[in-house]
């Protein structure tokens, strides 16, 4: 019976040092996924903000009386400055396909509202309006697959 005491001791031990590192592992995990979402949460707000900052800029060339010479540089220039190209290759690396493929469609329309303002089209024209339209569809789309990865119930707001 000499055996008994220094097994129940090792025993304890090892139970001691593997629920310890089950806690940490679980801590650890819980922590990664915190970080991860953080993560995601601002790229999402990031991206989002950029589009804003596109559509307003786009929008405000519709509006301005600019040069025909001029107006396709300076409606590029505006459609690059927010940076919303860049925050979409990070999002195609960490976000889930469904929050990639609608952030893609909602970008899409921003680019074809481009290619119109380059084009010439003004602030009246129905294509131009049309896309409006398509782009606050695209972006309700965006921001509920967003809500939905984030674990963030649909807002009451919708526009």
């Amino acid at each position: 019976m000499e055996w008994i005491s220094p097994v129940s001791t090792a025993l304890g031990a090892v139970i001691g040092v593997g629920s310890t590192l089950i806690a940490d592992r679980l801590r650890w995990s819980r922590e990664r996924a915190g970080q991860s979402l953080d993560v995601r949460r601002k790229l999402y707000g990031d991206y989002t903000a950029a589009l804003s900052r596109m559509r307003t800029g786009l929008h405000e060339c519709a509006q301005a009386d600019i040069p025909a010479q001029e107006r396709p540089q300076r409606v590029r220039e505006l459609f690059l400055a927010p940076g919303a190209y860049e925050i979409r290759h990070q999002m195609a690396i960490i976000a889930p396909l469904d929050v990639v493929e609608a952030a893609r469609a909602a970008f899409v329309v921003l680019r074809d509202t481009r290619d119109l303002l380059v084009q010439g089209a003004a602030i009246e024209d129905p294509a131009r309006r049309e896309l409006e339209d398509r782009f606050d569809s695209a972006l309700a789309e965006l921001r509920s697959v967003m809500r939905r990865d984030l674990g963030v119930p649909e807002s009451t707001t919708r526009r």
